[in-house]
């Protein structure tokens, strides 16, 4: 939870570089949140399934929740990923290529950081 903090406190913040602790609690609260979402659908499907159009509102709400939490976590999930890739010493515009492979990201996000300062800034371990 700590991580997906301060990665909202950097919401557009590029220069710098994340802690793979950052990175990681950034996604897996944000996976956590997209859990909740999928498992509000859930039972929006079943109460449509029992009784026809009364889970509607509640899917409804739903899709409404997921619109404006993917709109609003757009730029801080770009953000984060970029200083990531500057924290191992590669420029940050190799985290757009994990738009279109996520593996990539996924891997970047176990290798550990370059230590002491790099051209990107400095060490973020205290």
């Amino acid at each position: 939870m700590e991580g997906f903090r301060i990665g909202l406190s950097k919401y557009a913040q590029f220069s710098g570089r994340s802690r793979r602790r950052e990175f990681w609690g950034f996604h897996i609260t944000l996976y956590l949140i997209g859990l909740g979402l999928v498992l509000l659908w859930a039972a929006a499907a079943g109460l449509n399934a029992q009784d026809e159009g009364s889970g509607s509102w509640l899917a409804i709400i739903a899709t409404v929740l997921s619109i404006v939490l993917g709109l609003a976590f757009i730029i801080p999930t770009l953000a984060v990923n970029w200083r990531r890739y500057q924290d191992i010493n590669a420029h940050g515009g190799f985290s757009l290529l994990g738009l279109v492979i996520p593996l990539i990201t996924f891997v970047v996000g176990f290798i550990p950081g370059t230590q002491g300062a790099n051209q990107f800034g400095p060490d973020p371990k205290p």
